[in-house]
């Protein structure tokens, strides 16, 4: 393989552009998330604590990195978002590189586009205060990828995959997604690219592929070998999630990863437009018949085959973020991955196709892109409106409790129900993502106080109690009533859903 690094200046200067038309607005006016109330209210140990009690070390390593330096996650979000728009893009170019032997230009173009600007990956800079170290995994899965498939198979390369895939899973599990995925789709661009199928013999392709992918498959061993010592040297962090045993209910998980296909490919119409998923759809399958022409044209069925298991098989890899763990949760971060199989099968199949077949793939990924620019921004504007939405309302609830003359006295504030939605819908809603803070127990006090600059203790057991009580027999906001002070409490009573 022979990559300069040159040939991916122009399409790095094209892609970035893209980017901040699609992203601008998160990049030079950073908004909040319903994690952002919280993480503004915690300090850095305590963010620490969380990443390791969810198997995330590296990422408590980062925590502790910036609480050395002094970045802070809130009022460093710009400086976040405007390093991990560009090492996006390089992921994405090292993914290309990693899957398309001497991809050129244009090829690194459409791969970076698809890959960086797919709506699921909108979420990575819907969370801000985490956006960079985000990226930073999906970069590590990259290099990963690349030393696993491309690098030569020298010992030290060997090393650096395992530490590659450590540190990725040890900043984000999801990105195991990209990793499986990118593995497959190396193995689909080797049997459909050029004529290697007709040359060379398929067991040796295979026993190849085998044999650099079990150096992923010991950076994976490696990482629950951290898991392990993070447990035994750390006992109060077993208590998190990455620690729970969970008895698997196959049934249920086949159902969610039924769900998770559909939600791959038929979002809901507020995250992609049904026109743009259905689109997409088609251009998918157009790549995949091109790309399995060409082993079925050398009359090499059995590499066809494997081709078809191998793309199946990716785009199940993809999709089965939401199946760890013992909730279902079909957020559009956690089926990012398949942002990579439409990136790849998109190229892949450009590579495989004739002119005609060509021009088709280009107008039709031509309207992917901009509905994936479309969408990217829809998200962002909404989380934009929400922000406002949801800081007006909280500052005229405290017009409501400073009308009391005891105000002075309230030292706490119990925030009882709560109200994910405003009157107005927005489409992009997806449950955690632009929803209102007033919905999300973790995020209400931080709302208060990022909103409204005062700052209010969480309420004792006995004083929650109390509040309990208090709407139990009183109205819910905004109705008269529904605010109140008793002794040092403030009470603020939303609606029970």
């Amino acid at each position: 393989m022979s990559v300069k690094l040159t040939q991916f200046a122009t399409p790095f200067w094209a892609a970035l552009g893209l980017n901040i038309i699609a992203r601008g607005q998160a990049l030079f006016a950073p908004m909040y998330s319903i994690d952002s109330y919280d993480v503004a209210r915690k300090s850095f140990s305590g963010e620490i604590a969380y990443s390791l009690s969810d198997g995330r070390f590296v990422r408590a390593a980062l925590w502790w990195l910036q609480g050395q330096i002094g970045l802070s996650p809130i009022e460093s979000v710009s400086a976040s978002m405007c390093l991990s728009i560009p090492l996006f893009i390089i992921s994405g170019f090292i993914f290309a590189a990693a899957i398309v032997d001497d991809i050129e230009q244009k090829e690194a173009f459409a791969f970076a586009a698809l890959f960086t600007l797919h709506p699921f990956a909108t979420e990575y800079f819907f969370y801000g205060e985490v956006t960079f170290a985000t990226v930073l995994a999906v970069f590590f899965a990259a290099l990963a990828v690349w030393s696993a498939y491309r690098a030569p198979p020298l010992w030290t390369w060997r090393c650096a995959t395992i530490a590659a895939v450590v540190l990725a899973l040890g900043n984000y599990q999801v990105v195991i997604g990209h990793i499986a995925a990118g593995g497959l789709l190396v193995l689909v661009a080797c049997l459909c690219i050029g004529d290697t199928v007709s040359k060379s013999d398929l067991s040796d392709v295979l026993a190849d592929f085998l044999r650099r992918t079990s150096v992923l498959v010991a950076g994976f061993a490696a990482y629950a070998l951290c898991l392990i010592l993070t447990k035994l040297l750390l006992p109060a962090a077993a208590s998190g999630r990455a620690f729970r045993s969970i008895s698997p209910d196959f049934s249920q998980k086949l159902h969610t990863f039924g769900d998770a296909i559909a939600f791959c490919f038929l979002p809901p119409h507020g995250i992609t437009s049904t026109t743009s998923s259905i689109v997409t759809i088609l251009a998918l399958a157009l790549s995949i018949v091109l790309l399995l022409r060409t082993p079925l044209q050398q009359r090499k069925r059995t590499a066809a085959l494997m081709v078809g298991l191998a793309v199946t098989a990716a785009i199940a890899s993809a999709a089965i973020a939401p199946l760890i763990g013992d909730t279902a949760w079909l957020a559009p971060r956690l089926l990012s991955p398949m942002a990579l199989c439409v990136a790849a099968l998109g190229v892949i199949g450009f590579r495989s196709a004739v002119a005609n077949s060509r021009l088709c793939l280009v107008a039709a990924f031509a309207i992917v892109v901009a509905g994936y620019v479309g969408a990217d921004a829809s998200i962002l504007f909404d989380q934009r409106r929400m922000n406002l939405w949801d800081h007006r309302e909280a500052n005229r609830i405290m017009a409501r409790l400073e009308a009391d003359p005891a105000f002075g006295k309230a030292t706490s504030l119990a925030v009882v129900g709560r109200r994910k939605m405003h009157p107005l819908a927005l489409g992009t809603s997806s449950l955690d993502m632009n929803t209102s803070a007033l919905g999300s127990p973790w995020s209400k006090l931080g709302l208060f106080e990022q909103a409204t600059g005062y700052s209010f203790a969480s309420p004792s057991d006995l004083q929650w109690q109390t509040a309990i009580d208090y709407c139990a027999h009183g109205t819910v906001w905004p109705q008269p009533g529904s605010v109140g002070l008793i002794n040092e409490l403030a009470i603020v009573c939303l609606p029970q859903r």
